[in-house]
């Protein structure tokens, strides 16, 4: 599903921020409408289209940031339990 087919569909404003976007060249623009997967793709959630939605790049980018940082943040969560657990065993 490509971009103007979603704006047809979602309209001319981003998911997260509610903000229109820009539609135009260029497209390294932060404010330019990007294709945002609401699902990772080891869930399936890049070729299913219901899982597609505009977002700005600039927010793209941000969920994507923080999600990865929530990740960084359980493994060394994880690393301290299982070592807790190593030294009380």
């Amino acid at each position: 599903m490509s971009v103007k087919a979603l704006r047809s569909s979602f309209g001319q404003n981003c998911h997260w921020c509610g903000l229109p976007m820009k539609f135009e060249e260029p497209r390294s623009d932060p404010e330019s409408a990007t294709i945002e997967h609401l699902n990772d793709s080891t869930l399936g959630g890049v070729r299913k289209q219901q899982h597609r939605r505009l977002s700005h790049a600039i927010c793209n980018q941000a969920r994507n940031e923080f999600k990865l940082q929530a990740e960084r943040q359980f493994r060394h969560w994880i690393d301290e339990r299982k070592a807790s657990a190593a030294k009380a065993g």
